[in-house]
């Protein structure tokens, strides 16, 4: 039997099926790629309140921060919110993480969350990964699983090894979506216009006024609006479609071993049919004949020596008098710096004559600190402007009661059932958890026994220590909730508890026998020890 809950359910509706299982709001099972863009667009269309009031806010944010040093300019604030882009999207995401697993989200818990939402991966997204081709698919890794480095490139080539090519053609889909809601709005606005009017929109991208540059902003946050949570969403849906197959990394793996028996069959094939191939393109040795005598067609290849055209034109290069005027010059010059020895400078006005000295230009060091003092006092606006920007909303949410705003409401903790599709339920374990997974793995079956000692040490920590997990967490986010919790030794007992099943689950590999009764002999004295 397998230990881990695995989500193959079939649910009975199509990719947006939405249903409980385990706490989820949508049915866990295995679905195609355009299947999994539609679950994340179903989800977007079920929460889109949260996601737009989120959006707003960050939106809000950005250019509060650009217009004061871009009001003359209005033009580069579309550039710089495209930039932004990464940045606007974790806010999407974190409602989407969050309605995944039934958890309602509201302004006020994103503000308490901010840390968590941006603490992994951001300056890379904004950086070198920036124009990454599958941006939303991999924003989880980033986001949700705190993966960073080559932890986070690892992860990304298990996920990406299935629906990469979907999650490139999302964003190339995004890309022309944009553009043709752009152009549709200009046109539609265009279009609403009274007849004999005189304003022409389109005239407008060559004049660049100013009015043009303000309309042409408000039409960028329209459209931006209205495509990058979709963006996201698909994305997002692919990685939730991407999880739930490796969590059947057993098929997965039967069909590989299948798959390396017939490779060297099929590539025997495909040689031998290559090597017919070309064959077949072969010209016979009889069809080779000399075709040197014949003349070719006047506009076709160069003048061959022995044409009229090229004796025609050697006569007229030796008649014509304009052609015997050529001729190269080559003329050695001085030009003195005033920085020369004495002696030097004698020698040379003497043999070309004398010159004055070129006038010594101004030191472009002067310039460069110019330059670099102007950058600095731009960074230092930014920062500030940025700055007063948090604490005013740092302000609004620590008295958000005394101002009479709506709190976050407190809420009783209730023990989830499954934690990342692993039921975590006490009645579901079996009474001696080292003995089970020790005749499981026995058995041949490392992914399930391995998966027992997690999943137990999951619920002990929830069930019976009182650890605060949700649903929705990852294996990072447990780990790091249990080593704020858990003593020395515990804690990393449940750190390589936690390596040893990353590495099985994402990567099958397999723990060697001495590593397994290692944590098997460690598992009571860190899980069922003192609380």
């Amino acid at each position: 039997m397998k230990a881990a809950a695995k989500p193959k359910q079939r649910g009975a509706g199509g990719a947006g099926n939405v249903g409980g299982v385990g706490g989820m709001t949508f049915v866990p099972r295995t679905r195609s790629t355009l299947e999994a863009v539609d679950l994340g667009l179903s989800l977007l269309q079920a929460h889109w309140k949260p996601v737009a009031a989120l959006w707003a806010l960050q939106l809000g944010l950005a250019l509060a921060l650009c217009l004061p040093f871009l009001h003359a300019k209005p033009l580069w604030i579309p550039l710089i919110l495209w930039w932004l882009k990464p940045w606007l999207d974790r806010g999407v995401l974190f409602v989407l993480s969050r309605a995944v697993f039934g958890q309602p989200t509201s302004l006020w818990d994103a503000l308490g969350e901010w840390r968590s939402i941006h603490r992994s991966g951001l300056l890379a997204c904004l950086l070198w990964r920036r124009l990454t081709p599958m941006r939303s698919y991999v924003l989880p890794i980033f986001q949700l699983e705190g993966l960073r480095g080559l932890a986070y490139r690892q992860r990304a080539r298990v996920l990406t090894r299935q629906g990469g090519g979907t999650a490139f053609l999302l964003t190339c889909t995004g890309w022309i979506l944009t553009l043709l809601s752009l152009v549709g709005v200009i046109a539609l606005i265009q279009a609403m216009l009274p007849p004999g009017s005189r304003l022409q929109l389109w005239d407008g991208f060559g004049t660049m006024s100013a009015p043009f540059q303000w309309f042409l902003l408000g039409v960028v946050l329209l459209v931006l609006t209205l495509t990058e949570p979709l963006f996201v969403a698909g994305g997002f849906g692919l990685y939730l479609n991407r999880r739930t197959h490796l969590e059947g990394w057993d098929l997965e793996q039967a069909f590989r071993r299948l798959a390396a028996r017939l490779s060297v069959a099929l590539l025997l094939a495909l040689l031998a049919l290559g090597g017919l191939g070309l064959r077949a393109q072969e010209p016979p040795a009889a069809a080779e004949p000399a075709q040197t005598e014949s003349a070719p067609h006047p506009d076709q290849g160069p003048l061959r020596p022995g044409e009229e055209a090229r004796f025609r034109a050697q006569r007229i290069l030796k008649e014509d008098p304009a052609f015997k005027r050529t001729e190269d010059v080559r003329t050695l010059r001085y030009e003195p710096t005033g920085r020369e020895p004495k002696w030097l400078r004698s020698f040379l006005d003497f043999v070309f004559g004398k010159k004055e000295p070129a006038k010594p230009t101004a030191p472009r060091n002067l310039d460069f600190l110019k330059a670099l003092f102007d950058l600095l006092a731009v960074v230092g606006k930014v920062l500030l402007v940025g700055s007063l920007l948090a604490f005013l909303l740092w302000l609004v949410y620590r008295f958000r009661h005394r101002l009479g705003l709506p709190g976050v409401k407190a809420q009783p903790w209730e023990a989830p059932e499954a934690i990342a599709g692993l039921d975590i339920r006490p009645e579901s374990l079996p009474p001696d958890v080292p003995a089970a997974a020790r005749l499981l793995f026995a058995h041949g079956e490392a992914r399930a026994a391995l998966a027992l000692l997690y999943r137990a040490a999951l619920a002990e920590l929830v069930h019976r220590r009182g650890l605060e997990i949700p649903a929705s967490a990852t294996e990072g986010d447990c780990l790091r909730a249990a080593g704020e919790r858990l003593e020395a030794d515990p804690a990393a007992t449940f750190r390589a508890l936690t390596a040893s099943w990353l590495r099985l689950a994402y990567k099958d590999e397999r723990p060697t026998a001495e590593a397994f009764e290692h944590l098997c002999a460690a598992w009571p004295a860190a899980f069922r020890g003192q609380s």
